[in-house]
């Protein structure tokens, strides 16, 4: 997954992505009260190989289940008391944080205690400052991250 990102961003510097704005139209400020700008088109050119991989990229995710995206590491060790420390990080992060989800990893030698489900970088960032005084060594690490949960909204009558 990981090489198939990298391939495409090589790609995509080799190719050259040309983008091109055609017109763009601006809100009458009278008629509102924001000054958004609108845009009429948006042509983007590319080479279709890029296409072809991004269409296979999404395939891929969805037979996994996951995304790219992000999470923050809030631990890692090794040794033989790595794993019972890790296992307390993450009851302590739980039990602070009940609506964020923890991931306790092993990849050998290391235990990893990774936290969240973050599609940008700037939600990562506002967790990392939040819990900062808590965890002042967490950071963000680019990771596969499940898909965002539906929300769906019913009225009980």
């Amino acid at each position: 997954m990981k090489q198939s990102i990298i391939l495409l961003f090589v790609l995509a510097f080799i190719t050259g992505f040309s983008a091109t704005r055609e017109s763009i139209t601006r809100v009458d400020q009278q008629k509102s009260a924001d000054s958004l700008m609108i845009w009429d088109k948006l042509n983007i050119k590319s080479d279709p190989k890029i296409i072809e991989l991004l269409k296979q990229e999404a395939v891929q995710s969805k037979k996994n289940g996951t995304i790219g995206g992000f999470r923050l590491q809030i631990y890692f060790g090794s040794g033989q008391k790595a794993h019972v420390e890790a296992i307390k990080i993450k009851t302590e992060f739980l039990s602070s944080n009940p609506n964020v989800k923890a991931y306790l990893l092993f990849k050998s030698p290391d235990f990893i205690v990774r936290v969240g489900n973050f599609r940008t970088k700037s939600e990562a960032l506002k967790m990392q400052k939040a819990i900062f005084f808590q965890y002042p060594n967490a950071f963000i690490v680019a990771d596969e991250i499940a898909f965002p949960e539906l929300v769906v909204n019913s009225t009980i009558n």
